[in-house]
């Protein structure tokens, strides 16, 4: 029956987007009543009121009254399924909004105030509270903290921008250490030497990495870092969503330490 989709052109809209929204329409007239709500969770940011006007239009063209009571309950099923995945992200983003003000409390002292780089016991409760909560931590909770960090730039708070950015860096760091002890671990002195770099600040990364390359004792060489950067990389490009903000958070901070190890091995080399 999705057919008669392709045989109608009433929807106003632009010729890729037609086409992007028939073939939704069309993948969802053909999908399990089961796989519904999965591909409309994947589509969910695409989707409007134009989907509807689609299940009119295939309506109005169907060949008889049984292909139009079936887009009929389709549209109904597809109706009450996004109500309840648009409930579920909303409390997923009341959740995410709650877990950024408490780690926001953690970094502020007893009078609320905030101090730009975050205080080391203040910031060891953070990292505390990011590791207990990781697991629920994800592309919601990163896209909330760049949320805010968007509004305090256009409100001239740089300083609560850049605590929100080093709130950002403790988790991506607490997330690619996760990582590297993880289903694929990596050898004790590479995660070693990437929790002293990662736990310290950004702009001391590559004198801690170099300090830590060249001390005495058993380290990690600048081959074996990179070698575990590197699968990790391909673990974050190839494992996660294409676009996701988590992503693209681990992927910013792995080239960032791949370059920065890169220039030590040339200068060891």
């Amino acid at each position: 029956p999705y057919t008669t989709l392709f045989r109608s052109g009433k929807l106003g809209v632009g010729r890729a987007a037609r086409h992007g929204l028939l073939l939704l329409v069309a993948q969802l007239m053909a999908a399990k009543p089961k796989d519904i709500a999965e591909i409309l969770a994947k589509n969910i940011n695409t989707i409007d009121q134009r989907l509807f006007l689609s299940f009119a239009d295939a309506a109005d063209a169907a060949d008889n009254d049984d292909e139009r009571d079936e887009i009929s309950r389709l549209s109904s099923t597809v109706a009450s399924t996004l109500e309840k995945l648009l409930t579920k992200a909303a409390a997923e983003l009341d959740a995410d909004a709650d877990s950024v003000q408490e780690l926001l409390q953690l970094a502020a002292d007893s009078q609320g105030e905030f101090e730009v780089p975050i205080p080391l016991e203040r910031a060891s409760a953070v990292r505390e509270q990011v590791q207990a909560k990781l697991g629920g931590l994800d592309d919601g909770f990163v896209g909330t903290i760049e949320a805010y960090m968007k509004k305090a730039d256009g409100d001239g708070q740089q300083g609560l921008t850049e605590l929100l950015r080093e709130l950002l860096q403790i988790y991506a760091t607490e997330r690619l250490l996760s990582m590297l002890e993880g289903a694929n671990p990596v050898a004790e002195e590479v995660v070693s030497l990437l929790r002293a770099t990662l736990q310290s600040p950004p702009a001391e990364w590559e004198a801690v990495m170099r300090t830590q390359f060249t001390g005495d004792g058993e380290a990690a060489t600048p081959e074996m870092v990179l070698t575990a950067l590197q699968d990790k990389m391909g673990e974050v490009v190839l494992g996660m969503p294409s676009g996701s903000r988590v992503q693209g958070v681990l992927a910013e901070m792995l080239n960032e330490l791949i370059s920065k190890t890169r220039v030590i091995e040339a200068e060891m080399a």
